[in-house]
């Protein structure tokens, strides 16, 4: 597939999220805390029970650590809400190969970043999502909905629960987004359809921006990558955001 991201975020805020491990019945990820840029360096707080409460459905931060959360090893318990400053964008950006590795490059392709990209480290994060295995961190950009064009990859969120026509999936392969007001868990939901079926949704914090591009801008979808296992597949699109009118590409 010869997709490449031309328009790169630039985010100044990025919510760090957690999923619980496989052994756990809700698997969901949760919106824990925030890490912001600004002009005196980044910051990092955890959410408060309000925001988690407004975050996760309802759930606040007894339900999270009932679901085995204990925090992020760098920080602070999360029952505490004050904002870190030291060294902050460093302890997320160690979530990343360093860029002088030989084989940085094929890591940036990974993701559809050409090597030749100027990338900022908290573009870098953003396009990344800093996900290590196993810990079930990673950092989400809540993308910025007034921007004309926009183009970036994530994987399809709840895949491994409709991937009944795994079979009949390819990288390359059209996929459709479509707004589901009607979800009982999400009023903001966003249905991934291929060959006419679920194949799964946009993660819950970014759906209400791309539900916003589906009104407002020309939005296409692509498969970039199948992987995972049997028991666990996973699937990842490359997502095209252009104003409307604007000529597609092939």
């Amino acid at each position: 597939m010869d997709r490449w991201i031309e328009h790169i975020g630039e985010p100044d805020r990025l919510i760090l999220a957690w999923q619980a491990p496989d052994d756990q019945p809700d698997r969901s990820r949760w919106a824990v805390g925030e890490l912001v840029d600004g002009p005196n360096g980044a910051r990092f707080r955890y959410f408060g029970d309000e925001e988690m409460r407004a975050l996760n459905n309802g759930r606040d931060r007894t339900d999270l650590k009932a679901a085995g959360y204990l925090g992020y090893p760098a920080f602070e318990p999360p029952s505490d809400t004050k904002w870190h400053t030291d060294d902050v964008l460093g302890a997320f950006l160690r979530r990343l190969p360093p860029r002088d590795r030989s084989d940085f490059g094929r890591y940036l392709e990974h993701f559809r970043l050409r090597p030749t990209l100027p990338l900022t480290p908290f573009a870098l994060l953003a396009a990344t999502e800093g996900q290590l295995p196993g810990d079930g961190f990673s950092l989400i950009d809540p993308l910025d909905p007034e921007v004309p064009r926009r183009d970036l990859v994530f994987e399809v969120a709840g895949h491994r629960h409709n991937a009944q026509s795994r079979d009949q999936l390819r990288v390359g392969q059209e996929v459709r987004l479509v707004a589901n007001p009607t979800n009982p868990h999400d009023e903001n939901a966003v249905r991934i359809e291929a060959n006419g079926e679920l194949i799964g949704h946009v993660n819950r914090l970014q759906a209400p921006t791309v539900g916003r591009w589906l009104n407002e801008r020309r939005v296409s979808a692509w498969i970039v990558r199948l992987n995972g296992s049997l028991e666990k597949p996973r699937a990842f699109i490359f997502l095209s955001v252009r104003p409307i009118g604007e000529r597609r590409a092939a």
